[in-house]
């Protein structure tokens, strides 16, 4: 099954009211509230476009899969792509590095990801 994870995306991107933040990048209280409860059936053109905007990602990366069936599940399948993995939770992973260490990192993104 495809579902979509936008509260998992808002987490590993710090946002702290998800709610406002999808609101403000014009999405309905309505259907930020399906959204963010992964209850969505259907998802305009225009808000894929919205989300990858907020979210700075391609269309894959809004979506997780499990499969249904033990037949779906091999490694050719091209879902496997967007299977659903263990949430990267980038607070935490701050959280846990020296001032020194994030400030590498950023260094190292600025001169090209070395």
């Amino acid at each position: 099954m495809i579902k979509m994870h936008i509260a998992s995306l808002c987490e590993q991107r710090g946002i702290r009211n998800p709610a406002s933040t999808l609101i403000k990048a014009g999405i309905s209280q309505g259907i930020v509230t399906k959204y963010l409860k992964g209850k969505v059936k259907r998802l305009p053109l225009d808000h894929i476009e919205k989300l990858c905007l907020l979210f700075r990602c391609a269309p894959n990366d809004l979506f997780t899969w499990t499969p249904d069936k033990k037949t779906d599940d091999y490694p050719e399948n091209p879902l496997q792509l967007i299977r659903q993995q263990t949430g990267f939770d980038l607070t935490a992973k701050i959280k846990s590095m020296t001032l020194e260490e994030i400030k590498k990192k950023f260094e190292d993104v600025e001169e090209g990801g070395k």
